[in-house]
């Protein structure tokens, strides 16, 4: 997504010196969530529910705080260690939750996987 942005705002600063480039924040959570089409049969809409699905909207609400453009929680930063090079930025509370949440951001990819 943030490759797609910054091809996107290359193309628009060609066509438009004046162009304000656009910035996207992204926040991502793993966990198990319920996909699907909820609600009664007089009013339904396809969503996601669950505490991940929460963790990331939080996350991508931070962005802006700490000044980067992808935030991910504990249980993603576990997963994705061995191929990148994650950081802790900070312990934050984060609503619905009793205890502050660990958030990472993704510095880069590894040039050697970790056994």
């Amino acid at each position: 997504m943030r490759e797609a942005v910054a091809r996107l705002n290359a193309e628009m600063a060609a066509e438009d010196p004046a162009h304000v480039p656009l910035a996207v924040g992204v926040g991502v959570s793993t966990g198990v969530c319920v996909v699907g089409n909820i609600g009664s049969r007089w009013r339904y809409d396809y969503s996601v529910l669950g505490d991940a699905v929460n963790l990331a909207s939080r996350l991508e609400g931070l962005t802006k705080e700490f000044g980067v453009g992808l935030l991910i929680g504990p249980e993603t930063a576990r997963r994705i260690s061995d191929r990148y090079d994650v950081t802790e930025i900070a312990r934050t509370a984060v609503r619905g939750r009793s205890e502050p949440a660990a958030v990472f951001t993704v510095v880069g990819e590894r040039t050697e996987a970790r056994a």
